[in-house]
């Protein structure tokens, strides 16, 4: 008898530790998803996007569960984030404009919310402009009209961010990849890069923001490179006898940047013979996983570097690069036109063929 009452407490408590429970184990799963997808295969890069694809699935579907099971968790301020984060990823990597924007509409409602903590408001604000920056590259792409004014609001957003946290670290980070869509506007994107260089904080930010600035340097100058390939023979700008050069940096490890090169790879095709010289800098650590990407995607015979040394690519390091796919085009003098032409190489390539040879 005197059992009863400890089986009756055991009895009542029991539904509390259940539902705390499964508060954990939903949190448990987001965490699980965290670690990311794992390795991804280097020789076999359609495989690679299916599986980032699929696992940024596995985590919307994993966070969504969690924000509307448990609305009251302390956790779901980071949940919120998280969320609004691989939403935002997904859509771009669909080019599912629909899914970023709903995405940027959470982020901008919680760092409103007089609820939200402010460490949390801040996180709001920085993710919210960061992921509006990719509608500006879906924009780009399917609505060109829009990008000026999309590109003038994320500026501005990115300079109130700043000035209302200067002593955040993302400040100086922030519009450092702000001025990433100020490629076509050589003197804007100084000015903010010497913002972002007055704000920095960490070596990190520091080196990629003396890198975007030694690329902007290097626009409308001749630059002479050469380096060895993987099909043997040296590739060299200066022997590419007045034709227009395209250099490609990417990696197999890097699935937005194997897709680029596939679907320019298309477009090149069609560029007429003898004007377009291509070549490719690969950041694969391992010379047989650049090789078999080049397998697969038909592109064998493009003159191609990979020293094996990744970030630390001798060329790679030449030219400031500090992010995959990054896109050079050079004219048929040898004067770099485009700090990344990306989103812009058929525009870009278009206006070149057109012009008529200038002696350097």
């Amino acid at each position: 008898m005197k059992l009863f009452p400890l089986f009756l407490c055991l009895l009542l408590l029991a539904p509390a530790r259940a539902d705390t429970s499964a508060e954990d184990r939903a949190w448990s799963v987001v965490q699980a998803l965290q670690k990311g997808p794992g390795v991804p295969p280097d020789d076999a890069p359609e495989e690679a996007v299916r599986i980032a694809r699929a696992h940024l699935l596995a985590q919307e579907k994993a966070l969504s569960d969690f924000l509307t099971r448990f609305p009251g968790d302390p956790r779901r301020f980071e949940a919120e984030l998280e969320f609004a984060g691989v939403t935002s990823a997904l859509g771009a990597s669909l080019s599912d404009r629909k899914r970023v924007e709903k995405s940027i509409e959470r982020l901008a409602a919680l760092e409103r919310a007089k609820s939200t903590p402010s460490k949390y408001r801040a996180d709001a604000a920085f993710l919210r402009i960061t992921t509006t920056m990719q509608t500006v590259n879906l924009a780009a792409a399917a609505r060109p009209g829009e990008t000026a004014g999309a590109r003038n609001t994320i500026v501005e957003a990115a300079a109130n961010f700043a000035s209302r946290y200067p002593d955040d670290l993302r400040a100086a980070r922030l519009l450092a990849e702000v001025a990433t869509i100020l490629d076509d506007q050589p003197s804007r994107k100084r000015k903010l890069l010497e913002q972002a260089s007055i704000l920095a904080g960490d070596d990190g930010t520091k080196q990629r923001i003396k890198d975007d600035l030694r690329r902007l340097g290097l626009l409308g100058q001749v630059s002479d490179f050469s380096f060895a390939t993987v099909q043997g023979p040296a590739f060299s700008r200066a022997a590419q006898q007045g034709r227009i050069v395209v250099l490609v940096f990417w990696a197999g490890w890097s699935p937005p940047s194997v897709a680029w090169l596939a679907d320019f790879a298309d477009f090149a095709r069609g560029l007429p013979a003898g004007r377009v010289a291509l070549a490719t800098v690969s950041l694969d650590k391992l010379k047989a996983n650049c090789d078999q990407t080049l397998k697969v995607l038909g592109l064998a015979d493009w003159p191609t570097s990979c020293s094996g040394k990744g970030w630390e690519d001798p060329v790679a390091r030449d030219f400031g690069i500090n992010a995959l796919p990054t896109v050079f085009i050079f004219d048929a003098a040898g004067r770099l036109r485009a700090l990344n032409a990306r989103d812009t190489y058929q525009s870009v390539l278009r206006q070149l063929l057109a012009e008529k040879p200038r002696a350097n």
